[in-house]
């Protein structure tokens, strides 16, 4: 008896294996799909691909990137976070809150809605297409990582009170009932960081930013975005140092760069 009669007339066998005696694949019967469901390589693809570029554990699949939303997102933010360190607002919090609800408070709420805005753009950010820009691998990766750690230096060097610059000092004085250090904000501190550029945990942090050595489109803009919002508020910032410490400020521009560490002429 002829062995395909047997198993169903003259229909074809296809196996999906190789035959053991054989090196080539058994031929491959091509799949019509009646679904209408749209199709999913490309997006599959493109997860595969940015999951490989990022070596993020949750690679995110998207599609078509516009970094101008991104530093449009952060020019909201550097707007807000101005106003709300300007000497007009701080007056009119001054008259709102009274002085001494100024003194004990108004740092840790500053600190708490800023913190509040900077989350709000990073999840917009997160949400918008994306797609890898770069890559450095080799030495210059490892190049790369120095400049980072140089930049970690920096603001371990440079000198500064953490409880004091998100205002739990403050609180903790007004619940002891403990008044303001006098003169304790009129020193100008010019020693370790600070004497090597004007302005150290910019540049610390922006060196962190700028040499990381993968870098997407929405990372590389908002790396740029937050490196020249420092660089122009310290524009802002000093004017405001020239009128609290006059001279003594004006002489320490004159000496010390304000945010590259290169010599002065």
């Amino acid at each position: 008896m002829d062995p395909a009669s047997s198993s169903g007339g003259n229909r074809p066998c296809v196996s999906s294996r190789i035959s053991p005696g054989s090196n080539q694949a058994a031929p491959q019967v091509p799949h019509r799909s009646t679904s209408t469901s749209p199709d999913l390589t490309p997006a599959i693809e493109g997860i595969l691909q940015y999951g490989q570029f990022t070596r993020a554990s949750i690679p995110v699949y998207h599609g078509a990137v516009n970094p101008l939303k991104v530093i449009a997102a952060w020019g909201v933010f550097a707007l807000f976070h101005s106003v709300t360190v300007s000497e007009p607002y701080e007056r009119w919090a001054r008259s709102a809150m009274g002085e001494s609800a100024f003194a004990a408070y108004h740092r840790l709420l500053f600190t708490l809605y800023s913190a509040a805005a900077t989350a709000a753009v990073l999840l917009y950010v997160g949400s918008l297409p994306d797609a890898p820009l770069y890559s450095i691998d080799g030495v210059f990766r490892y190049a790369l990582h120095a400049l980072q750690l140089c930049g970690a230096a920096l603001l371990l060097w440079t000198p500064w009170d953490l409880k004091e610059f998100v205002g739990l000092r403050q609180w903790e004085r007004h619940r002891k009932g403990e008044g303001e250090t006098p003169g304790r904000n009129e020193r100008l501190f010019t020693g370790k960081g600070y004497g090597l550029v004007r302005h150290p945990l910019y540049l610390g942090c922006s060196m962190l930013l700028a040499f990381h050595p993968v870098q997407t489109h929405s990372s590389a803009a908002t790396a740029a975005a937050v490196i020249a919002y420092f660089y122009l508020g310290t524009f802002f910032e000093e004017r405001r140092l020239v009128r609290t410490f006059g001279e003594e400020y004006r002489a320490y521009q004159d000496r010390v760069p304000r945010f590259f560490p290169l010599p002065r002429p």
